[in-house]
Order: structure tokens, then sequence, then C-alpha cells
């Protein structure tokens, strides 16, 4: 019966993390309960079916109702399962009842006695019950214990705190300590019960401390799987400015229009006869286009896991579970960790650009909206697909909605930058400075890389084997001149380099992406950066 019992208020708890509004993106806010003993009548799978839009993977602002009753000052305590009073409790078995019976009375009690305990090691489960609890009471003893602990002043803001104590503990990296696994494991597999089977594939304590809850269960973004093609003629709906992230893969060219991506994050389909994923993180700005064969020939399909690493989405396949980080393409997790995926090049560019340069490309049709036939009293979910929509307000802000590592300010936090990663050296341009120049020799790692800017992003190539061009010629900085349509996807046609003209060398394209600042400087603190520091 008890069971029974802590299965209810485990969803009266938790479910407030998964509550959503219906109005702008991302918009997260959790409603918390009106009283700690309060017993849901709802079951896990009518939670689920509450499932939040696919694109509400918001910041995780738990400021109560206006019609939400003051905490009381006396809090009401419900019973242990051995009927011994909880506060007479140790730490280690208070933390076992809470796990057996997830209410905010137990979760506000053990985070401020964590806070005055002093050990740093508890702050990612402080951040566990912070984000997770859906209460007033619960954040505003949450942000105090670990003002305490890290000794940085809480803002009083849930979410400015959530984030700056987040990155606190990315930075320092702190071991968690021995029953963390287990605490976070049980503790969001009440969010989903498929969380649980996920972080208990995570071995490093200090990664697994980093994984926050995004917002939305497993499949809660519902991804694109073989999404229907158009040609470009029918695609009347698309609009010459917006923008799209353009494949050319086996020959086949394709244009992935960036309004449908940002509300969906992830497509498998086939281009070329290849299987391929588009991973496409809306909170980091970037999208990825991945083989989805495996060296053994298995082919492996995605999904958006709920949950997030340095405020970047973690993708799990469906064939071995295992938890894939979207930027590095590399499983962390689970029975493929260590493997890392093939890339194919991607262009940002706007669709006008993208249509000139390959007439013959195929486009996607209007997603329909996203049924849920094993649970037909679900609602639909369906989007506004308009470009520039999603996560509007996101993007108008400075501000981000997850922690992540502390990061230089040599760029905004936010500011778009087009990366390399060359065998042991990582580059990141800003994408506003490329905008206004022309082509031009980057060396990275004594490789001369060319780089060549377009509206929305850039295309880089390599000069390492470029043939009857002197070698001096490709030095740093050099000005590149672009044979008239030379700038292909694979390809550059190049008809002079730094002052010398009949030049005819073609170049091969590499692998680059795009991101937000924070998000690669969190994979590459080593990165070199363009324009340099002292020139910004």
């Amino acid at each position: 019966m008890r069971k029974l019992i802590c299965a209810a208020v485990a969803v009266s708890v938790l479910a407030a993390a998964c509550s959503t509004s219906s109005g702008d993106e991302g918009s997260a806010a959790t409603e918390p309960l009106a009283t700690s003993s309060t017993l849901a009548a709802d079951s896990a799978d009518s939670t689920a079916a509450n499932e939040p839009a696919a694109d509400d993977m918001g910041p995780p602002d738990t400021t109560p109702s206006d019609t939400a009753p003051p905490p009381t000052t006396q809090p009401f305590f419900p019973g242990t399962e051995d009927g011994r009073p909880f506060l007479e409790l140790t730490l280690t078995e208070k933390i076992h009842e809470f796990l057996e019976l997830p209410n905010t009375a137990f979760a506000a009690n053990i985070a401020g006695e964590m806070g005055l305990s002093g050990d740093q090691r508890w702050v990612p489960w402080v951040m566990d019950i912070m984000r997770t609890a859906g209460s007033r009471n619960v954040s505003d003893t949450s942000m105090g214990a670990l003002e305490r602990l890290t000794g940085i002043e809480s803002s009083g803001d849930f979410n400015s705190d959530y984030v700056r104590y987040g990155s606190w503990y990315r930075t320092n990296g702190v071991d968690p300590g021995e029953g963390y696994e287990v605490f976070k494991s049980e503790l969001y597999a009440y969010l989903d019960f498929r969380f649980g089977d996920m972080l208990a594939q995570v071995t490093d304590r200090v990664t697994l401390g980093a994984i926050q809850f995004g917002g939305v269960r497993r499949g809660g973004i519902p991804e694109l799987n073989n999404p229907e093609r158009l040609t470009p003629a029918q695609a009347d709906f698309m609009t010459d400015e917006e923008l799209v992230l353009g494949v050319v893969i086996g020959g086949e060219a394709g244009a992935y229009p960036v309004r449908f991506l940002a509300r969906h994050e992830l497509a498998n389909d086939v281009v070329g006869d290849v299987p391929v994923a588009l991973g496409y993180c809306t909170l980091c700005l970037t999208a990825l286009m991945f083989d989805r064969r495996l060296p053994n020939g298995d082919v492996l399909s995605f999904q958006t896991s709920g949950l997030l690493m340095d405020s970047n989405k973690i993708m799990i396949d469906n064939e071995t579970e295992s938890l894939w980080n979207h930027l590095s393409g590399t499983a962390f997790a689970g029975p493929l960790a260590g493997t890392k995926l093939e890339q194919f090049p991607v262009a940002t560019t706007r669709w006008s650009d993208w249509l000139a340069d390959h007439p013959d490309t195929f486009t996607l049709e209007v997603p329909p909206p996203t049924y849920f036939p094993e649970m037909p009293e679900r609602p639909p979910i369906s989007y506004d697909y308009t470009p520039g929509a999603a996560y509007r307000t996101y993007y108008s802000s400075e501000d981000l909605w997850f922690p992540t590592f502390e990061t230089p300010d040599v760029f905004e936090l936010k500011e778009e930058v087009v990366t390399v990663d060359r065998v042991g050296f990582t580059l990141a341009l800003g994408l506003a400075e490329l905008e206004r120049e022309g082509a031009f020799v980057y060396v990275l790692g004594g490789e001369p890389l060319v780089i060549v800017p377009n509206q929305g992003g850039a295309r880089v190539y390599s000069a390492a084997d470029a043939a009857g061009v002197p070698a001096e010629a490709w030095r740093h900085g050099a000005p590149v001149e672009v044979a008239p349509g030379g700038v292909l996807h694979d390809e550059l046609r190049v008809s002079g380099v730094d002052g010398r003209d009949g030049v005819d060398v073609r170049l091969a394209r590499i692998v680059t992406s795009q991101s937000f600042w924070f998000a690669w400087y969190g994979l590459h603190p080593d990165t070199e950066i363009w324009p340099p520091a002292e020139g910004r």
C-alpha cells in the first residue's frame, strides 16, 4: 500500500517539473503543490499523456502561481517506512525515505541539511532536488544551501541561480560521492521510468552530475523519420531569406528548413543511399549530419533523450540505448560508449542561395501533426512553423536556460561561431565578423585552411595538398580569390591567392559546424579564436 501512495505522491510532486504552458516556446514554468501531503489522483500513464510540446525544453522556473498558498512555518512531514519521525533520521536515511516517498517537505529538509554540512559534494544533489521538486519552498531552501556550499551569493531568482550554481559545479568538477548514482537514477525515474536505466549507464559520477532534465521525457520532442520531400517547385511556401541546412551526400542535394528542425531537433533520413541523422540542438544552435552506420554494418536511429549536458542535447539510439553527446557525435554511456559517428558537411545558408547552387535539391514537406496511437487520449502535437518562431524568447535574451562551463567573454555567450576541429587543433570564428570578410587563409596547426564566408555561415576548405601554388602563398591571413561559380558544396575553385593571379586550384571541403560560443568552449576550452581576443 505504501508503494502505491509513494507512486501517487511522486507523480504529484515531480510531474510539476514536466508541466509546461502552451504559450511561447520553452516556457516550462512548473506549478508547485498546495501542500506537501497532497496525493495525486492521476496515474503515471495519465501524466505521460500530458507530455509538453516539443519545443518546451525551457528554463526550469519554479515560480509559484498567484493562487498558491504561502509555505507554512511548520511543514507536515509524511510518515517514514519504519514509523520513526523523519527529523530524527540521519541524512542518509532521509535520502532513502525521500526516494521512497518524494515530497516537498522531505526535499526542503534534505537540501537544507546538505547546505549546512559545508561539504561541496552535495552541490549536484541539491541541484537535482531543486530541478525536480516544483516548490517555492524547496527552491528557496536549495538556493540558500547552494550559496553556503559554493560561497556564491544567491540572486534569489531560480533561473539565474540554477544556471550559476550548475556552472560552478561543472567548472569545478566536484565528485558527488558514493550513493549519487542510485540517488539520481531513482529520482529521475519518477520523471520518466526510462531515465533510470539511461542514467544507470553513466559510469563517471562527475558527468552524471552534469546531466540535467531538459523538460521533456524521452521522445517528447518528436523526431522526423524519413520526412516527406518536395521539389523546389512544390515548396512554394519557402521564402528566399529563410535559413536551410544544406547537405550533399552521394551526389544528392538536400535542404532541411531550419524552421522545421528547430521544432523537431532530429531527422532520421537517407540521403544519397546513406542512412543519416541530422541533429539540431536549439539551445546551442548547432546542426550536425551524422552517418547512422556503424563499422559492423548495423544502422542506428535516434531520438531526443529528454536529457541535457552543458545546455547541449543528449541523443539516444533506439537499438542499443546508448547516450550520445550531440556536439561531438560520441557515445559516452551504454554499449556503444566511445563510438564516434562519422559526419558530413552541413551548410547553414539562405534558401535562395542554396537553390541557386543546387537547383535539383530536395526540401521537406511541412511536417504533419504528431499523433500518439498508443495513447488516444493524448492530443496531437502541432507547431507554428513560421521562420524564426521557435525559441524566439531564448534567442532574444542573453541568458542561458541550463548550466554549462564558466565561459570566457571573448565572445558573448550566445554569439554564433563557425567551428573547426582538425586532429587536436580547434578554431572558433566569430560569424558576425566573418560576414564582413572575403575569403582568406587561416593556418591551424600548420594546415592552411581557406575560410569562405556566406550569408548565415561559412564553408572551410583545406589547402594542405594544393598543387601548383608555392607553400608561402598560403600564409596566415592571405586573401583568396574564388573563381566565378567556384564555391561548391564539396570543393572550392581558387583563381588567386595572396596577390598571385592565374591560379587554378581545387580544394576539398572539410567538416565544420556552427554553434553558440558557450557550447563550443565547453567542449574545446583550448580553442583558437578569430578575430584574436586582442583585436576584439
